[in-house]
């Protein structure tokens, strides 16, 4: 059996999404701690690893997943099928959907405000006006 292994960034959500879902399967896997702030991600090692220089990576054996979302359904998948993520098109739908609009909307934007402030780009977040 192949040693499953988280490439993370603490701070990072989805890499805390990867980590609890190993967390909750019960698991055993390697926490390799990624200095993103240190361009950890930029390395040659790293960027042969995954392209996109993100965080997380989960590995198992030669599989390698670059996307946090990816990551857990396959970890649920592979490990309780049926149980978290249904056999069920129709019910599984309604976790693909979130999990979308988690990637396509709710990130993107909570990042847009969040991060200027994390980062000490800016002190207040911009009230964005709204769309008709």
């Amino acid at each position: 059996m192949s040693i499953i292994e988280l490439h993370a960034f603490p701070a990072s959500p989805p890499s805390r999404a990867v980590h609890m879902a190993l967390d909750l399967l019960g698991l055993e896997y390697n926490y390799v701690e990624v200095a993103v702030l240190d361009g950890a991600t930029r390395t040659p090692e790293y960027l042969s690893m995954n392209p996109q220089h993100t965080v997380p990576v989960l590995t198992d054996g030669n599989l390698v997943i670059t996307e946090s979302r990816a990551a857990m359904t396959y970890l649920v998948s592979q490990h309780k099928p049926s149980q978290l993520y249904p056999a069920c098109a129709k019910k599984r739908s309604q976790i693909d959907q979130r999990l979308y609009f988690n990637i396509g909307t709710f990130y993107s934007r909570m990042g847009d405000c969040v991060y200027p402030v994390c980062f000490g780009k800016t002190k207040t977040i911009l009230r964005r006006r709204k769309m008709h």
